[in-house]
């Protein structure tokens, strides 16, 4: 069995790293404030919480906005729903991140 992630043909995604700051609850904890191209944003259709290097929820994405929260001005945030069933939960995306700081990382896009 291949834990390596490996991205299903004409899925867009993004890998956001989740886990320092504590929010109300996973989904907020990757729903916001992150520093991504709005344009390549708007155009994904799975949003990837990783955890230690390994994905821990798929949502889909509805919208994408500049967040109003003038602390992260500058920042994006996104409106979804969980991907039921995700053949994604559980694989591994270290070999996407290498040895990158980027808390961001987009596949196939």
């Amino acid at each position: 069995m291949n834990d390596d992630l490996i991205p299903n043909a004409g899925d867009r995604i993004i890998c956001v790293k989740v886990g320092k700051v504590m929010r109300e609850n996973f989904y907020e904890m990757a729903r916001k404030y992150w520093r991504v191209d709005g344009i390549r944003a708007t155009r994904s259709n799975h949003v990837l919480a990783i955890v230690d290097g390994v994905v821990k929820e798929d949502y889909t994405p509805s919208s994408w906005n500049l967040t109003d929260n003038p602390k992260y001005e500058g920042r994006w945030e996104f409106e979804g729903k969980p991907v039921e069933n995700s053949v994604y939960i559980g694989k591994s995306v270290a070999s996407y991140y290498g040895k990158s700081q980027n808390p961001v990382k987009y596949i196939n896009m």
